[in-house]
């Protein structure tokens, strides 16, 4: 057989497994986008959000006090972005999740762009973007259609990482590129990854661009403070900056926990990031590669910090995928066979580290989607029981609140940071449990466990709030991960003779 057939038939070869992997990833798409519908709550992130979303569409401000019980410590554009488009689908939490998976697709693409970018083949871009897809589906699939600013905020981090790409950085290319992080960065403000990466690029080359590129960053994060503190309150800087409890052994088990089954992706972006040091068109997204690991490091020992810190990570890990895709099936390996019909085998192996991490997921599937019609059930059962108590309430899943009507009180999240960091005390809490000012309150656990560490939590309510709970309330409702505890009525005692 001629050359051109062998040529053809390595092409074919490498276009139909392309295919495959591109079908696997949109088999690992799917629980997520079917989720997306359910009410019954992703992440204990999702109540949050949705509350300020409606708080913002009811003009209320975001960030009024310096310390509150229900404190955000967001920028409000993805609030914004959330509560207007309700206005179309009218749910703010499947709004943000609807918002959540489009954003995500659109961070698939674009992984797929820069990696076209970088090698200037379709393959490799295709690969780079199947590889995200999966990877994000099978290692975070909480996150993936999650009702959370974070996902609507990395499209606008990568998108600006494309157009650095694009040419050799020009003033105007520079500012363009800084408004459009700034912008991102209006929608989740701790995404350091990509703009650290860009400046550190613009060091290596010219340090007058790179100042360029920070006054730009100056005027605009100006700009957009000024515009948040007129718009949604005059404490969004300190609501902002506040600390969080930081500890090593939770950085440690977070970075475990994402990167245990991605010892070789890991190993190999780490190596080709440090070979491409000093090639002009690849060294950005090698700087991206270690700020954003370094960035999430640092910020994965905060306290409620998830894996979510890791994401910028996953994106970069995806593009240096498709990278070293093009530069194994340019490699001169002529033991291999001529018309170079083993270069199919090459996304094969690179894709396996997302095939093996699928698979725990994959044999739980039949389960998990036959499980979300009855868990709706049990959550309307819930919401309905909490419709029905008078007065307001407290809810550790602040959806259920949220889906009862109830008004936003207190954020257990940020109620227990308060406490840890001094700032405040469970006084006035226990008062207002002890006076039964509320109609019921919902809790993950008994009240009565200890330790008690609700799922996905780690930090609720101290000790004190939930023996407050068991003295003055009696459960009234029981479900699997829902405790819901209505006023205690003590008994009359005998009444007085006349």
């Amino acid at each position: 057989m001629s050359s051109k057939g062998n040529s053809s038939i390595a092409e074919a070869l490498v276009w139909i497994t392309l295919a495959i992997i591109f079908t696997f990833s949109l088999v690992t798409f799917h629980y997520p986008i079917v989720r997306a519908f359910y009410r019954g709550e992703i992440n204990v992130n999702e109540g949050w959000n949705a509350y300020n979303a409606q708080a913002v569409m009811q003009h209320r401000p975001l960030y009024p006090a310096k310390h509150s019980w229900i404190q955000v410590g967001y920028p409000l554009l993805s609030f914004y972005i959330v509560g207007y488009a309700s206005h179309f689908i009218g749910d703010c939490q499947l709004t943000g999740r609807l918002i959540s998976l489009i954003a995500f697709v659109v961070s698939c693409v674009l992984v797929g762009l820069i990696a076209k970018k970088l090698t200037g083949g379709w393959g490799p871009a295709v690969f780079a973007s199947a590889f995200c897809l999966g990877l994000f589906c099978s290692r975070m699939p909480d996150y993936v259609g999650m009702d959370d600013p974070q996902m609507l905020a990395h499209p606008f981090f990568l998108f600006g990482l494309w157009v650095y790409m694009q040419a050799v950085p020009s003033t105007l290319r520079i500012a363009g590129v800084t408004s459009i992080f700034v912008l991102a960065g209006n929608i989740k403000h701790s995404l350091f990854g990509a703009p650290i990466s860009v400046l550190s690029d613009l060091f290596t080359t010219s340090r007058g661009k790179a100042v360029r590129f920070m006054v730009f960053g100056v005027f605009f994060l100006a700009l957009s403070i000024a515009v948040t503190t007129l718009v949604g309150g005059p404490f969004f800087v300190s609501n902002a900056l506040l600390g969080q409890p930081f500890s090593f052994e939770r950085m440690r088990n977070t970075f475990f926990l994402v990167y245990i089954p991605l010892e070789l992706p890991l190993a190999i972006s780490a190596f080709w990031s440090i070979s491409q040091l000093q090639n002009r068109q690849a060294r950005v997204i090698s700087f991206y590669y270690f700020s954003s690991l370094l960035v999430g490091l640092l910020w994965a020992g905060g306290m409620g910090v998830n894996t979510n810190t890791f994401c910028d990570n996953l994106f970069a890990m995806s593009i240096i995928m498709g990278a070293c895709l093009d530069s194994l099936w340019k490699a001169p390996i002529p033991s291999l066979g001529k018309g170079g019909r083993w270069r199919f085998l090459v996304p094969v192996l690179l894709y396996l580290t997302v095939v093996v991490g699928y698979v725990p997921q994959a044999l739980k599937m039949p389960k998990l989607l036959s499980d979300l019609p009855v868990r709706q059930r049990l959550f309307d059962a819930e919401v309905s029981f909490l419709v029905a108590q008078p007065g307001p309430a407290i809810c550790e899943s602040l959806v259920m609140c949220y889906a009862a009507g109830k008004p936003h009180i207190i954020d257990p999240f940020t109620f227990r940071k308060l406490l840890k960091l001094g700032i405040e005390n469970s006084n006035a809490l226990v008062k207002q449990i002890a006076e039964k000012k509320y109609g019921a309150i919902q809790t993950y656990l008994p009240v009565t466990q200890r330790p008690y560490i609700p799922p996905e939590v780690g930090d609720s309510f101290p000790d004190e709030v939930l023996d407050a709970i068991d003295h003055y309330y009696v459960e009234a409702l029981k479900g699997p991960g829902c405790h819901i505890y209505v006023p205690r009525v003590e008994p009359k005692g005998p009444s007085n003779p006349q």
